[in-house]
């Protein structure tokens, strides 16, 4: 390994140095692994520290060696780090992924950081519960008090966000609106004694003999000047554990805070952040509250354009201001536009965008500023009837709180805390009413792998929505700024193959994932399975693009317009991509029915595959199979992995039949041979394929008593079958055909 490599974090080149030095004897990880994990952790963790005063733990030796904090910033660093002075220390702050990377250079295995964030208030803006168990505990008493923990804290009105300590604790989080620490300490404490009073087994006692076998609910943390792990922070203990950011989900499923640690956590991250949004969640400490006052703002024009009579738009009320709080809203009036709304002095300051906000750096977005929108506002959805101003559909497409980061003379930077719309944004004012909207953050970068379905052989109840399942290529269409890519379930560019669907004018959208079947109809509206692979097969091919025209069907959307919308929920999504949808193309939307008995015998009557069930407050789960999505196939199918074939006898020399596995979480299984189904075309086509494919031993366990020749695991088959026995194998399994798409 190189000792010293040059690498980009961010927009910045780094030198990083002793890359194979070994920090983590014990687990054989070295320097190169550390800062690995830091340069992809690093817009993560950016969301929770930038702008914080930090200290850190540094270890140039490893875990075993000296260990040393680290506040004052050295006089050597680069100029681009950021610092602020508080007192007599110089803190450095991170303010970009190289200022991590950097400081993880320096063997700063933890970050440590505090309550605020100077650029905005020197007051804290989240309340922490530090839980803290005995000496040689399981982690089970532990997790049990935070979930104990929980709802008395939402009680009190706050949102309740947990994470691990990396050590064998963890930490209950509250975002705030920015408050003294005197206030917000008062207010943890306050609580911590209430709860404490409730419950057994619970002490706000420091010292540790004085605990006896109590947990610690340690709300010092909260006092002016302390610190907490940030968090995706290494810790420098074996095992490397990472002080990470949980669902409570995934809390009620953990066993030990080394469940999450440098090899695991940005894999698990990158299936969702479950504290994405976190300061849209904003509270005030609930020893501070008290009634605001009304603010009068300048809502006349508003007013004269509206009447309340006619249209469902809040008439202005006597409202207090509730904060930093933000509303984008999508708008299909005459045109489709977005409205984007900020909270200042007692009303919504508001811009058109239309085009919607901008999805990266280095795009500008045209944004018209209008009239000022009361507070009430920021709760408004619903159909704007026509003949009233601005006509049309509303929706609520993100809404949390902002916080201006920096004033300009021709404009300023804010910071949205939305779910799926986390970003910094400048406004630039160009003349008039006209301003230009910019990005300046870069989202962490997702692979955006379509969501998959269980498989069920009845139609489950309850409430559910019910689609048809179409018998074509599942697609992921990419729209960025009349750019069109479409790319296949395994990632495959196949664009240039359908160029019908690949046309701009067919999507309401400036960008946008889109997830849907790509088709080839029959003269009565059936798929034709054999037609669309043949399209794929052969790319772009103008005869069969008149031969056989394509068609997508569209269901869900993952991005649209800057924002990302994978934990929007389902019905939500849906009515984005029915709206997005221009009329007469190639791009259909996929009609969901609410009788899904009823639909399933009218697919089995018409001879279709079968129907998709969905939860319609699911989320969108990426690559993943989730039981808020079902498929109730007419025939029991699957798709299976051949990994070897035995020849024929009698009148079918060439092929007798197929080994074939399944693919699971944990890898291939063997299900069994398929023998029956094979027409000549199949023989002759599989035969040539797998004599070019043969390897001397199986790719997956197979019992002694199968012989046959053996082939790499690369062509994937469908198989029809009757059922399965109890160790997997597939009863009565006949070919259907071959899935070249996957």
């Amino acid at each position: 390994m190189a000792k010293k490599q040059t690498v980009l974090a961010g927009k910045r080149k780094l030198e990083l140095s002793n890359l194979d030095k070994i920090l983590y004897p014990g687990d054989g990880i070295v320097k190169a692994e550390v800062l690995q994990y830091y340069v992809t952790i690093a817009p993560y963790m950016l969301r929770y520290v930038r702008g914080r005063p930090l200290s850190l733990v540094r270890f140039p030796d490893g875990i075993e060696g000296e260990q040393f904090f680290q506040k004052n910033r050295p006089d050597w660093v680069p100029e681009w780090l950021h610092s602020v002075k508080l007192g007599d220390i110089d803190y450095m702050l991170a303010e970009e992924d190289a200022a991590v990377v950097f400081l993880a250079n320096l063997a700063a295995l933890e970050f440590h950081q505090m309550q605020m964030r100077p650029s905005v208030s020197q007051d804290a803006d989240y309340m922490v519960f530090d839980l803290d168990p005995p000496e040689n505990s399981n982690f089970e008493i532990v997790r049990d008090l935070a979930l104990n923990l929980r709802p008395y804290l939402e009680s009190l009105g706050y949102h309740v966000f947990v994470k691990t300590t990396g050590g064998k604790g963890l930490h209950l989080i509250m975002p705030l609106l920015p408050h003294s620490y005197d206030i917000v300490f008062e207010a943890a404490k306050a609580a911590a004694i209430d709860f404490a009073s409730r419950n057994k087994g619970v002490t706000l006692e420091i010292k540790k003999e004085r605990r006896a076998q109590n947990i610690l609910l340690d709300v010092y943390r909260n006092r002016s000047g302390q610190t907490i792990v940030s968090p995706f922070s290494l810790r420098g203990k074996p095992g490397a554990p990472v002080s990470m950011p949980l669902s409570w989900e995934d809390l009620e499923r953990a066993r030990s805070p080394l469940d999450y640690n440098l090899r695991n956590a940005y894999d698990l991250i990158r299936q969702g952040d479950p504290w994405e949004g976190m300061y849209a969640h904003t509270a005030v400490p609930h020893n501070a509250r008290a009634k605001l006052a009304p603010v009068t703002a300048e809502l006349e024009t508003y007013k004269k354009k509206r009447s309340f009579d006619k249209t469902p738009e809040p008439a202005p009320a006597s409202s207090a201001a509730t904060g930093q709080s933000f509303v984008l809203h999508r708008h299909h009036a005459s045109h489709l536009h977005y409205d984007l709304r900020l909270e200042q002095d007692g009303a919504l300051t508001s811009w058109a965008v239309p085009r919607g906000l901008p999805p990266r750096p280095g795009i500008k977005r045209l944004a018209v500023h209008t009239e000022n929108h009361p507070i009430e506002y920021l709760t408004f959805e619903g159909k704007i009837p026509k003949g009233q101003y601005g006509a049309g559909e509303m929706w609520i497409f993100a809404r949390g709180q902002y916080e201006i980061t920096k004033q300009k003379k021709d404009g300023f930077y804010f910071r949205t805390h939305a779910e799926g719309l986390h970003g910094e944004y400048r406004m630039i004012h160009t003349r008039d009413k006209e301003w230009l909207m910019e990005r300046l953050d870069e989202e962490p970068r997702l692979d955006f792998e379509p969501m998959l379905a269980t498989q069920t052989e009845t139609v489950p109840s309850g409430d559910m929505i019910f689609e048809v399942k179409w018998d074509g290529i599942r697609a992921l269409v990419f729209i960025e700024d009349g750019q069109i890519t479409i790319r296949s379930r395994n990632g495959r560019d196949i664009t240039a193959a359908f160029p019908e669907i690949a046309v701009p004018d067919s999507y309401h959208a400036s960008s946008a994932v889109l997830d849907g079947e790509i088709v080839c109809l029959d003269g009565s509206g059936r798929p034709v399975f054999q037609n669309v692979i043949r399209r794929l097969q052969n790319g772009a091919n103008k005869k069969l693009e008149q031969k056989f025209p394509a068609f997508i069907y569209l269901f869900d959307v993952l991005s649209l317009d800057g924002k990302r919308t994978l934990k929007d929920p389902l019905h939500l999504r849906r009515a984005w991509v029915q709206d997005l949808i221009r009329s007469g193309g190639a791009v259909r939307f996929s009609q969901s029915y609410p009788d899904g008995q009823a639909l399933f015998d009218a697919a089995k009557e018409h001879g279709l595959e079968g129907i998709m069930a969905k939860s319609p407050d699911s989320p969108y789960v990426l690559g993943r199979r989730s039981t808020s999505w079902v498929k109730i196939k007419v025939r029991s199918t699957m798709d299976c992995v051949i990994i070897g074939y035995t020849e024929g006898e009698g009148g079918r020399e060439k092929l007798g039949s197929v080994h074939v596995a399944e693919k699971t979480e944990s890898g291939l299984h063997y299900v069994g041979k398929v023998g029956s189904g094979f027409s000549d075309e199949d023989i002759n086509d599989l035969s040539a394929r797998l004599a070019t494919m043969e390897i001397e031993k199986p790719t997956v366990k197979v019992p002694k008593v199968e012989k046959g020749t053996w082939v790499e695991a690369s062509l994937v088959c469908e198989v029809e079958y009757a059922s399965k026995t109890r160790d997997g194998m597939l009863r009565e399994p006949v070919f259907i055909r071959l899935r070249p798409d996957l």
